[in-house]
């Protein structure tokens, strides 16, 4: 009985662990794919779906556990990610669609800024 007790404590923690992980190149590679069918969305209701998933992607995102000398990096770049997608999805509910595009630019200017500070170049490394 003590057995069967100490093994389902045990999956059970390691399932929460399990849950906690984050593939993050994987996450990513979701993101791009989202993000590419929102800027290609013609309509209101085609920027929807995308917005919804890349707001779902960044909050599992935000819930990884990352190298401590990144964490506060990746967490801050996730923030201003779900701002973003927020005032993209107040757009859209509002009916303002080229106002949602020109806020999902700001999205791709996000991903640019953290993807270089994530890797900075050699040259940036040696010269700042």
């Amino acid at each position: 009985m003590k057995k069967g007790m100490i093994l389902s404590a045990t999956l059970l923690l390691s399932s929460q662990v399990f849950a906690a992980e984050v593939d993050l190149k994987q996450t990513m590679k979701q993101m791009k794919v989202a993000f590419k069918h929102a800027a290609e969305a013609q309509s209101i209701e085609e920027m929807k779906a995308p917005v919804a998933q890349l707001n779902e992607l960044v909050s599992h995102a935000k819930q990884g556990e990352y190298p401590p000398e990144k964490q506060d990096y990746y967490l801050e770049g996730f923030n201003k990610l779900s701002v973003a997608l927020d005032k993209i999805e107040n757009e859209l509910a509002n009916g303002e669609f080229e106002a949602a595009q020109t806020s999902l630019r700001s999205v791709d200017n996000l991903k640019k800024e953290y993807h270089e500070g994530r890797n900075p170049s050699i040259w940036k490394r040696l010269f700042g």
